[in-house]
């Protein structure tokens, strides 16, 4: 439904700006026309002029001109003997008008225009010439402005399409981060929703058999769940209004986020019968975000989980080596294709295996956090044998 009030948005752009542009050259068209037939016609009423003026004998006029003068006391006219029949009682008729310029017609589609003067000597005179070949040249100059005005029209499109596309790219692209968006937090809170939800079943279910002293530890436990959830939510936030800001500058134990991470989701991985255990004893410093480091070795747990049948083993490793500091997260699970490694990274990818609802949006936001951290995500296994991901940061000093 978006993507059609985009291309409809598109489109309602594209017809506008052609339009406008269309218009602007219509009036620039129009104007050129006008303006040059008016410059045409004062040109020709320039040369009828002269020639009237310097005109002696009606018998060589000027090409394309006709000439016809009335002596002084003199009742008969005397016209260019090349002069058409029609154009004749058309000249006989002008010189005996009153001075002045007017247009006529000299039978079918023969427009003239006729120039009348008095000379001193009291002879009259009449020029007149044939508007066929203005007339014409007026018919090229609209055809040529009508083809300059579809050239112009069709570049017109063409422009209103690039400028609405760039128009509306960002409408698209804040609608793919707004769906974006919505996928990684959905995927998120997925996790930390799904263990909240365990934890409090289980609390409900030994609430009604055992003392409420006893359940003090797990109660602590729910609280410390609630806040990892709220933190998940602030960062998308702050992720969502500000991505490429620079990480915090803090050191984070990494192993000790592994231990709250498996003791956040021991009781989830209780109810899915996977044994969860961790190895991190010592400390793994490093620089970064703490609740992003959190959501990265949670969705490495929660992808494991998901593909280890019942009675499998979950290990969640953390160890520093030299400059590095490697957050494993091995399982004995399904396995994976080390050929289709690469592929598991891409958003919405996942395998074929699996239990639950896998939406393929976990690994591609735990190597996100590892890029943000300058760091990388291997990945090993064979299929039937387990997988391995490791977490690789830069150790901080």
């Amino acid at each position: 439904m978006d993507e059609i009030r985009l291309v409809r948005a598109r489109r309602r752009s594209v017809a506008q700006t052609a339009g406008a542009i269309g218009v602007v050259l219509l009036l620039v068209g129009a104007l050129m026309f006008v303006l040059t037939s008016r410059q045409e016609s004062r040109a020709l009423n320039g040369t009828l002029t002269r020639v009237l003026a310097v005109a002696e004998d009606v018998d060589d006029p000027p090409p394309g001109q006709y000439l016809a003068r009335q002596r002084a006391g003199a009742t008969a006219v005397e016209v260019t003997r090349s002069a058409p029949p029609e154009l004749v009682r058309v000249l006989d008729q002008a010189v005996r008008r009153p001075p002045g310029r007017f247009d006529a017609s000299a039978g079918d589609d023969r427009p003239v225009r006729v120039l009348v003067a008095r000379r001193p000597d009291g002879s009259r005179w009449a020029v007149a010439a044939d508007l066929r070949p203005l007339r014409r040249q007026r018919g090229q100059l609209a055809l040529a402005l009508l083809v300059a005005e579809l050239a112009g029209l069709a570049g017109a499109l063409v422009a209103a399409a690039l400028l609405a596309r760039r128009a509306v790219a960002p409408l698209a692209t804040a609608l793919a981060l707004q769906r974006r968006f919505v996928a990684d937090a959905s995927h998120e809170l997925r996790t930390p929703l799904t263990v909240l939800h365990t934890r409090a079943q289980l609390l409900a279910r030994r609430g009604r058999t055992q003392p409420a002293e006893r359940l003090t530890d797990q109660l602590d436990q729910l609280v410390a769940d609630t806040r990892a959830l709220g933190e998940v939510v602030e960062d998308l936030l702050v992720s969502a209004a500000a991505e490429h800001q620079p990480l915090p500058d803090t050191v984070v134990d990494l192993a000790e986020v592994a231990r709250e991470v498996v003791a956040s989701m021991g009781p989830y991985a209780q109810g899915r019968e996977v044994e969860l255990l961790v190895d991190a004893a010592g400390s793994a410093p490093v620089r970064g975000a703490r609740t992003a480091l959190r959501r990265a070795l949670t969705a490495l747990v929660d992808n494991a989980i998901g593909h280890v049948p019942p009675g499998g083993t979950v290990r969640v490793s953390v160890l520093r080596r030299d400059d590095r500091v490697r957050a494993a997260v091995a399982d004995d699970g399904v396995g994976l294709d080390p050929t289709e490694a690469d592929r598991l990274f891409d958003r919405f990818a996942h395998g074929a295996s699996g239990a639950g609802r896998r939406f393929g949006l976990g690994l591609a936001l735990v190597q996100h956090v590892a890029l943000a951290h300058r760091g990388t995500v291997d990945v090993t296994g064979t299929p039937g044998q387990g997988a391995t991901f490791t977490l690789v940061l830069p150790a901080a000093a």
